[in-house]
């Protein structure tokens, strides 16, 4: 006689069923309840939860976990009965596999006609209850469509793939919360909007990031397949009536701005956004990320957005600060802002890809008013752009206009096939001169004609900055810049799926760094150019970020 338990199949049942039972007494925040027969029947979710057993804290845990990924096997796992003299060890496997135990059948008949009643009941029961809560039989099965508007206080839990249906907003006065390690996947047409009031609270981990991406199929997924993430909140722009782009106007939920410079419009953090960004029509656009009239007390923190129709990340306005930012592959500017935006930025890396994209930065203050207050000032250290030196795309890294203002240090950037920085119109210019917009500690490779010319001619019609020479004022040496000089960023750096984008260790950034300023926000440990540290090995983009193509 063979124990059922010894075949290779009935092991990996029990050893799910114990990791079950771990998961449920370790009381895992993050895992709010491991459906069993999920796991048994979808081979993704046994994959998801075997891999987050593999990296957990608790000793037990993990190693069922390590055991589970090698017993493991694709394909659902309740098909075939046993024979019914087959003995189980453990009555829920043995339910589970479909017998039972042996026992004493002495009194079986006198119970028969109970038990079949008895049957009969769960049954109806359970057609009761699939056609009366088809939510409830939604979210045991591991999907929940979310269309309209989400009102009071809403979890969209980790066992469950949350799909976006048209534009979803959470309503003022409304919270969600998203647990570390959920899937949000966006149909076409889709977006998720925090409104005005409302707060958003997405709040991943390094080993269990919040994934916000395209509904389609792995290996068909392209830019704009959805809409992407907007925040909007009540601190200060420098426009009145203030509407968002991507929402019909006239829809009050597109609103934002206010006076309160602390506001918060959430957190997040330890969170990708996939394949966003579409245009609602001709020049009103999602990006990826949206952050409108956002406050300071916003937390938005280890954060990639990848492969965007549109712009990476685009502010509007407001005092949101930005930590631990990587933008890849966007199809126009990887950071963008205007309105008025006054936030911190440290630690920022932007990757252009060959054939897509514009400026890694784009700075404007307001186009109908270049004078508006208050003025786009952010205040950047440790920023790294890279562009691959593109045949097919003229790439700059920073195109700067009416009138935006800004503070620019610690940065590298290397590889673009236009030029560094052009600054455009005269009110642009005048920042400079009144100490609104400064650049220290830069170290500028390979950028324009041969990756030697750094910056464009410009004369007659294509005169744009009211004469200003900004090869003579970005090579002075009230700049500290440094042209030419290779920062020794490994090959890996311009790569679309694999890239590195820690300096070698005998980078030369890893000198001439203007201090950290003090403060909360600041990591005044950073003395060195770019965003990642030289001969770092292991750095703060490993282990939540990636780079599908599609």
């Amino acid at each position: 006689m063979v124990d059922a338990v010894s075949s290779p199949r009935a092991q990996l049942v029990e050893l799910l069923w114990q990791l079950k039972q771990n998961f449920d007494q370790e009381g895992d925040s993050s895992l709010r309840f491991v459906h069993f027969n999920t796991l048994l029947n979808d081979p993704t979710y046994r994959a998801e939860i075997i891999k987050r057993a593999i990296h957990h804290d608790n000793r037990k845990i993990r190693a069922l976990g390590q055991k589970l990924q090698e017993a493991n096997r694709d394909g659902v796992l309740l098909h075939k009965r046993p024979a019914a003299s087959t003995p189980l060890t453990n009555p829920d496997i043995a339910e589970t596999l479909g017998t039972q135990p042996s026992r004493d059948t002495s009194q079986g008949k006198s119970h028969r006609g109970t038990y079949a009643w008895l049957g009969l009941a769960a049954v109806m029961l359970g057609i009761i209850t699939y056609f009366a809560y088809k939510p409830i039989h939604q979210l045991i099965a591991g999907t929940q469509v979310i269309k309209g508007s989400l009102f009071g206080h809403q979890t969209w839990a980790a066992n469950t793939t949350w799909i976006l249906d048209g534009i979803v907003y959470v309503e003022a006065g409304g919270t969600l919360t998203i647990e570390p390690g959920t899937r949000i996947e966006g149909r076409p047409g889709s977006a998720l909007v925090i409104t005005r009031d409302a707060t958003l609270f997405a709040r991943g981990q390094e080993s269990a990031p919040i994934i916000f991406t395209s509904n389609q199929a792995e290996g068909t997924r392209t830019a704009g397949d959805w809409g992407g993430v907007v925040m909007l909140g009540s601190a200060p722009v420098n426009v009145e009536g203030a509407q968002i782009e991507g929402i019909p106007a006239g829809d009050t939920r597109g609103e934002f701005g206010g006076r309160d410079v602390e506001s918060s419009c959430g957190v997040m953090e330890y969170s990708r956004i996939e394949f966003a960004g579409f245009e609602v029509y001709a020049n009103n656009e999602l990006n990826g990320l949206t952050l409108g009239g956002c406050g300071s007390n916003t937390i938005i923190r280890h954060v990639q957005v990848h492969r965007a129709l549109d712009d990476g990340i685009e502010v509007f306005g407001g005092t949101v600060n930005l930590k631990h930012i990587v933008i890849t592959g966007a199809g126009d500017d990887s950071l963008d802002w205007d309105m008025g935006w006054r936030g911190n930025v440290q630690f920022l890396v932007a990757q252009q890809h060959a054939n897509v994209g514009d400026n890694a930065f784009e700075g404007d203050n307001l186009k109908a008013n270049p004078n508006a207050s208050p003025l786009s000032e952010p205040t950047m250290y440790n920023v790294t752009l890279i562009s691959p030196r593109s045949h097919e795309k003229y790439h700059r890294a920073m195109t700067l206009k009416v009138g935006t203002g800004g503070h620019f240090h610690n940065i590298i950037i290397d590889g673009f096939s236009g030029e560094t920085i052009d600054l455009k119109g005269a009110e642009t210019v005048r920042r400079i001169s009144n100490g609104e917009l400064t650049f220290n500690s830069m170290m500028v490779h390979k950028v324009g004609n041969r990756g030697l010319t750094f910056f464009d001619a410009e004369a007659m019609d294509s005169d744009d900055d009211d004469g200003f020479d900004e090869r003579r004022y970005f090579q002075s040496s009230a700049v500290a810049a440094q042209f030419g000089t290779d920062p020794l960023l490994t090959r890996d750096a311009t790569s679309a799926s694999h890239p590195d984008f820690a300096p070698t260790a005998r980078s030369p950034a890893r000198n001439g760094a203007s201090p950290i300023p003090q403060g909360e926000f600041w990591d005044e440990a950073a003395n060195y150019l770019g965003a990642v540290r030289p001969g770092n090995v292991q750095n703060w983009t490993d282990g939540w970020t990636s780079y599908p193509l599609n």
